[in-house]
């Protein structure tokens, strides 16, 4: 199956471009990257055939022999060209989230529609083990009291540059000035503001809350309500009340640090029992996700599983293969990635509304 790769920034080069040349359903076909020399590199690096700066010449040239493409740009870029490769018929995996504006998330939605490909968001945390286990222990719950997620990234570049050789590349500086502008642009389209504190702070947490909710969509369902939302420390925190079926409430906390530590969880509290997905830091390779369950009341008991030592990232591109393949059915959809963007959109829309009045 010929990939193609349009994008060839970090999680490129250390999660996608690395487990596609270690499936054998794979074969890497073509690099799409503006930083010419970048994609000549990398392509290099894994003997690639075909480089190219823009992905319409990739589509020019190659449409007929590409089976899929992974759309790896920055979030603002994914609508243009998402919509192009389902046009020309081709699967596309694109990574989250989806867009930065409703309006982007919608084209891809309806380019999709009107697409015979298959179409997918790359949420890689509803393919870990740990967490595909997780669904069926909560799904066997019968009371939830309450729902905490927590997401405070240390600061991962620090680890990166300690773990891994990326290569930056040099992409011309016109293009960087409009990537620039079109974020900014898009970013205050989104959320309806010139309040840079709160532009700042949707640039971070979009990029970075999208794990959470559609990570708690996978466990709990649609959001119902959206109860609080508060955003401080200059934007680089932020926590929110959100209202599940049956009311169940969850408390998302979610920020910036520039810690090393990483620390993310779901924990489910019930009467009699805590449920918690302890996600590993996905720069941090052969790390597993731990799902740990106590329960118990004055005695209590704790079970640690760890379901697969398998990588959430190669899992999630693997199943991608078997849904183009027809052999699954898409469980991170490009629709679902809408509804999560608008989740978002309305956390910063009501924290600006309530700041106005």
């Amino acid at each position: 199956m010929h990939f193609g790769i349009i994008g060839c920034g970090t999680v490129a080069q250390i999660m996608h471009i690395p487990y596609l040349a270690e499936i054998t359903d794979a074969e890497l076909y073509a690099l799409v990257d503006p930083a010419k020399d970048r994609a000549q590199e990398l392509a290099q690096r894994y003997n690639i055939s075909h480089v190219y700066t823009e992905h319409e010449q990739l589509l020019s040239n190659h449409a007929d022999d590409l089976d899929a493409v992974a759309v790896l740009t920055p979030s603002h870029a994914h609508a243009d060209v998402v919509v192009d490769t389902l046009e020309a018929g081709i699967n596309t995996i694109v990574e989250k989230p989806i867009a930065v504006t409703h309006a982007d998330a919608t084209r891809m939605v309806e380019a999709e529609r009107q697409s015979d490909a298959t179409a997918m968001v790359a949420y890689m945390k509803r393919y870990d083990p740990s967490y595909e286990q997780a669904t069926t222990v909560i799904d066997d719950l019968t009371q939830l009291d309450l729902i905490t997620a927590y997401d405070v990234d240390p600061d991962h570049q620090r680890i990166i540059n300690e773990v891994y050789e990326i290569v930056e590349g040099s992409p011309p500086e016109e293009f960087i000035k409009e990537s620039v502008a079109k974020r900014q642009t898009d970013i205050k389209q989104a959320i309806e503001t010139d309040d840079e504190t709160l532009i700042e702070a949707y640039n971070f947490q979009l990029e970075h809350v999208c794990h959470d909710i559609n990570a708690l969509r996978g466990l709990f369902g649609e959001v119902k309500s959206i109860e609080y939302v508060d955003v401080f420390a200059n934007g680089r925190y932020a926590t929110a009340h959100l209202l599940y079926e049956n009311d169940t409430r969850c408390i998302l906390k979610t920020g910036d640090s520039d810690r090393k530590q990483f620390k993310e969880f779901i924990r489910v509290d019930t009467p009699d029992a805590t449920v918690t997905v302890d996600f590993s830091n996905p720069f941090i390779k052969n790390t597993p996700t731990e799902l740990r369950i106590n329960e118990g009341i004055e005695e209590f008991s704790e079970t640690v599983h760890t379901p697969a030592y398998d990588e959430s990232f190669k899992r999630e591109i693997e199943y991608f293969i078997d849904c183009i393949n027809g052999d699954a059915e898409i469980r991170t959809s490009l629709s679902e990635a809408r509804d999560d963007l608008a989740i978002i959109i309305d956390l910063f829309q009501t924290y600006h509304s309530e700041q106005s009045t």
